[in-house]
């Protein structure tokens, strides 16, 4: 119920330029409230072997491809996405959660996400934010999304 909750107040906030701290505390007490919800410490430290159990690591990363429109007309912008990683590595349930410039990045990233791959976990991990920040220059006109991993795409 903790973790559904954070996640609803997640969601409901406005990324656009906001620091994430909402997202970075929802992930902090849901890893915790096991500890928390858990009268027997036998429990709890069960419950936090299998937290550090499941993770997962990059084993493949597809580049997002730069838009040939915004190349063309010098546009740079972000898209923070919000992801799952399956048990087999997969990603799954890709969902924009704030973009520059009325969307127009957002199919390029979600196409780009699609191919990613990591480790297997030892089950789902839902609720992964990741900033794709399109850029033409070294100093981008970007939203800014902090407690994020950012990852730049450049145009070829």
């Amino acid at each position: 119920m903790l973790k559904t909750m954070f996640k609803r107040k997640a969601q409901a906030t406005k990324f656009r330029g906001v620091l994430l701290a909402t997202v970075a505390t929802a992930a902090v007490v849901t890893a915790s409230s096991a500890l928390v919800l858990t009268s027997n410490p036998a429990s709890a430290a069960d419950s936090v072997n299998a937290a550090e159990a499941n993770t997962a690591s990059v084993i493949k990363r597809a580049l997002p491809k730069y838009p040939k429109y915004a190349v063309k007309n010098g546009i740079e912008g972000s898209v923070l996405v919000n992801f799952s990683i399956e048990s087999d590595g997969n990603v799954s349930d890709i969902e924009v959660v704030a973009s520059d410039h009325d969307g127009l990045f957002d199919a390029t990233a979600i196409l780009g996400v699609q191919k990613w791959l990591y480790t297997k976990p030892a089950h789902k991990i839902r609720n992964n934010y990741v900033a794709i920040e399109f850029a033409l220059t070294d100093n981008p006109k970007t939203s800014q999304f902090s407690n994020v991993e950012k990852i730049q795409v450049r145009a070829d």
